[in-house]
C-alpha cells in the first residue's frame, strides 16, 4: 500500500499543536505520506530553530526509504504489517524527554534532532529508527524488536549498511549503544534465514525464532540471545541514567509549592498508589505528606508538578463557575475508576491527581510532550461524565426517533455480517454465536455502541473547556491501533469501537481527520482488504452512529455563558 499525496495535498497548519512543546517538534501524520512531506510542512520545518534544509531533506528521504522497504516486507512476509503514517516527534532537548517514552499513546515515533544531522547521520539510519518503532508497535516487544527487524537488512547492500554504521558511530541519541550493538551484529544479522524471505535449504540445521519465520544457522545460534541481553541491558541502563539525572535536591520549588498550595487552596486532591491522600484542601497547611514525598527530585520536576496541579485547579474551577446549580451535581459513581492522567475521586466529589499513577513516573522525570495537555483535557472530560450523570447533556429527539436512528445503525451492523467472506466470517462465527448468532448480531453491537454514549456526550460537554491543544492532544491521543485489544476472531467489536472513536474526530482541526484516521490505525487493512468492508459501508456505519451522536445535545439551561476559556 502506497500514499501519494504530498504532490496534491495541502493540510491546514495547526502550528500551536505541533510545535506547542519547546523540547520537541512533531511531525504530524496528515503532513506525511511514502513520498514524504508535504511542501507546508517542509517550510515550517525549516524555518524552526535548529533545523536546516539538510535535516529536512534527512528526514524526508528516510521517511520514504521506512516505506519503501517496510511495505516491501509487509507483501512478502506474514510476519509483517503493511507500514502506516505515524506522526514523529523530533526531540531537540534529549535530557528532558524520558527514553522510549510513548508520545500522544501508540501514533507516534520518536526520532533525535541529531539523527537527522546531514554531516553526522544518514537517511539508512533514521530509516532503520523508524522501522524499528513500527515493529514494536506491532507486536508490543520493544528489546526484541532488533531481532524480529533482521528481515530489514536481507536486502540492503554493503554500503548501505557501512552508511548506518558510521551513522550509529556518531549518534548522540541517550540510546545509541543500541544502534551500535545492531551496527556490529550485522555481519551475523544477514546470515539469518526466514522462511519465506530467504527459505533454508535444509530446515534441520536452523533454529527457528517463534512467531517471526526468522531460522537461525547452528553456528550462529547463540548470537540473537547475546544481542537481546545486550540490548536490555543497554536499555534499562538508559533509563536508569535518565532518572538519575533527575534525582536531586528540589531548592525553592517545594516552598513555592507549599505556599501555593497553602494560599491558594486549589479545588483538588493528591493521592498516592494506595489510595491515601497526601494533600486535601480542606486541610491546606499539612502538606509535609506531599512535599516529603518530593525531597529526592529536582527543582524541574517540581515545577512539573507544581503546574500539573495549576491546571488541574483551573479546569475545576471554571467548570464549578460556569454550573448554575453546582450543588446539584449527583454524587460520584462508586464503580468509577480511580486512575489515569486524573480521576474523580469516589468518596469526594473533587478531581485526585495520584502521585504514583503507574506509566507516568511524575516523580521520576519531566513530564512528557502534551502529558499535561491531555491531563487538561482529561480534567474537563471527568467534570463532565458527572454533568452528563446529572442528566445536563440528554438527547434532544423523541423516543421513536431513537429507536428508529437505533434500528438504522442496527441494520447496517446486521447487513456487514450478512454480507462477510466465507473465509472471514468462518474466524468470527464463534464471536458472532456470542453475541446472539445471525439475525441478533447487530443489536447486540448496537449495544456495546450505546455503552460507550456517555464518554460521547462527556466529550460535547468538555469541549468547552478544553483549549485547543488540549482537545486536539485528546483526539490523537484516542485515535490508535486497536489491533491488540481485538484479535481476528473480534473484529466486529473493533469495527464498532471505531465507529464511535471516528466520532472523536470532529473535535479535531484537522482538515481531513478521516483520512488521518484510515492511514494511522491499518483500519484499511483490518476491514477494507479483508472484504469485511469497502468505502460505501464504512460511509453508510459513520453517518448512522454519527446520527445517534449527534441526537445528544447540552441542556445550556445548567450553564453560563461563556465556559470556555
Amino acid at each position: 500500500m502506497r500514499l501519494f499525496y504530498t504532490i496534491w495535498r495541502r493540510a491546514a497548519l495547526l502550528r500551536a499543536f505541533y510545535f506547542h512543546d519547546p523540547r520537541m517538534d512533531l511531525v504530524p501524520g496528515e503532513h506525511l505520506a511514502s513520498d514524504g512531506i508535504d511542501a507546508d510542512f517542509r517550510a515550517a520545518l525549516e524555518a524552526r530553530p535548529g533545523w536546516t534544509r539538510g535535516h529536512v531533506e534527512l528526514l524526508e528521504r528516510a521517511v520514504i526509504l521506512f516505506w519503501e522497504r517496510y511495505d516491501d516486507l509487509a507483501a512478502r512476509a506474514a510476519e509483517f504489517s503493511a507500514p502506516r503514517l505515524r506522526n514523529i516527534g523530533v526531540i531537540r532537548r534529549s535530557d528532558e524527554i524520558r527514553p522510549y517514552a510513548q508520545i500522544l499513546n501508540e501514533s507516534s515515533s520518536v526520532l533525535y534532532l541529531d539523527d537527522l544531522d546531514p554531516t553526522r547521520s544518514h537517511p539508512e539510519f533514521a530509516a532503520y529508527l523508524l522501522a524499528l518503532q513500527e515493529r514494536m508497535c506491532e507486536t508490543g516487544e520493544v528489546t526484541l524488536a532488533p531481532i524480529h527487524l533482521a528481515p530489514w537488512w536481507f536486502g540492503r547492500t554493503q554500503a548501505q549498511c557501512d552508511a548506518f554504521t558510521r551513522a550509529a558511530g556518531q549518534a548522540t541519541r541517550p540510546d545509541a549503544s543500541i544502534a551500535r550493538a545492531i551496527a556490529a551484529a550485522l555481519p551475523w544479522l544477514r546470515q539469518l534465514r526466514h522462511r519465506t524471505l530467504r527459505p533454508a535449504r535444509q530446515r534441520s540445521g536452523h533454529r527457528p525464532i517463534p512467531q517471526t519465520g526468522l531460522l537461525v544457522p547452528r553456528a550462529i545460534e547463540n548470537e540473537p540471545v547475546v544481542l537481546l541481553e545486550q540490548i536490555r541491558a543497554d536499555a534499562s541502563e538508559c533509563v536508569r541514567a535518565f532518572h538519575a539525572r533527575h534525582r536531586g535536591r528540589p531548592g525553592d520549588a517545594t516552598e513555592r509549592l507549599r505556599n501555593w498550595l497553602v494560599d491558594d487552596r486549589p479545588p483538588l486532591l493528591v493521592t498516592d498508589a494506595g489510595g491515601q491522600m497526601l494533600w486535601d484542601p480542606e486541610r491546606p497547611a499539612l502538606t509535609d505528606a506531599l512535599l516529603g514525598r518530593l525531597s529526592s527530585c529536582t527543582e524541574g520536576v517540581v515545577g512539573d508538578l507544581h503546574a500539573d496541579l495549576v491546571c488541574v485547579a483551573d479546569h475545576c474551577r471554571r467548570f464549578r463557575a460556569s454550573l448554575r446549580r453546582p450543588d446539584s451535581l449527583p454524587t460520584v459513581d462508586p464503580e468509577t475508576e480511580q486512575s489515569g492522567y486524573c480521576f474523580l475521586h469516589r468518596d469526594r466529589q473533587r478531581i485526585a491527581y495520584n502521585l504514583d499513577e503507574a506509566g507516568i513516573e511524575r516523580l521520576l522525570g519531566p513530564e512528557v510532550p502534551y502529558a499535561r495537555a491531555m491531563l487538561g483535557a482529561r480534567t474537563a472530560h471527568e467534570w463532565a461524565h458527572l454533568a452528563v450523570d446529572a442528566g445536563w447533556v440528554p438527547r434532544h429527539v423523541t423516543d421513536t426517533q431513537w429507536a428508529s436512528l437505533c434500528q438504522g445503525l442496527t441494520d447496517r451492523l446486521d447487513a456487514t455480517v450478512a454480507s462477510l467472506p466465507r473465509a472471514t466470517r468462518e474466524t468470527m462465527d464463534a464471536d458472532i454465536a456470542a453475541l446472539g448468532g445471525s439475525g441478533a448480531t447487530g443489536r447486540s453491537l448496537l449495544e456495546i455502541f450505546e455503552r460507550r454514549l456517555p464518554d460521547l456526550q462527556a466529550n460535547l460537554l468538555a469541549a468547552r473547556y478544553q483549549t485547543d491543544v488540549e482537545r486536539e492532544t485528546y483526539v490523537r491521543h484516542n485515535i490508535r491501533p486497536l489491533r491488540r485489544d481485538y484479535p481476528p476472531p473480534r473484529r466486529l467489536r473493533m469495527l464498532v469501537r471505531y465507529l464511535f472513536e471516528m466520532q472523536y474526530l470532529r473535535l479535531s482541526e484537522m482538515e481531513d481527520p478521516r483520512t488521518y484516521f484510515l492511514e494511522t490505525t491499518w483500519f484499511e487493512a483490518d476491514f477494507f482488504e479483508t472484504g469485511i468492508l469497502d468505502e460505501a459501508g464504512l460511509d453508510a456505519l459513520d453517518a448512522a452512529a454519527a446520527e445517534l451522536c449527534r441526537a445528544h445535545e447540552v441542556d445550556e439551561s445548567h450553564f453560563h455563558s461563556p465556559t470556555a476559556s
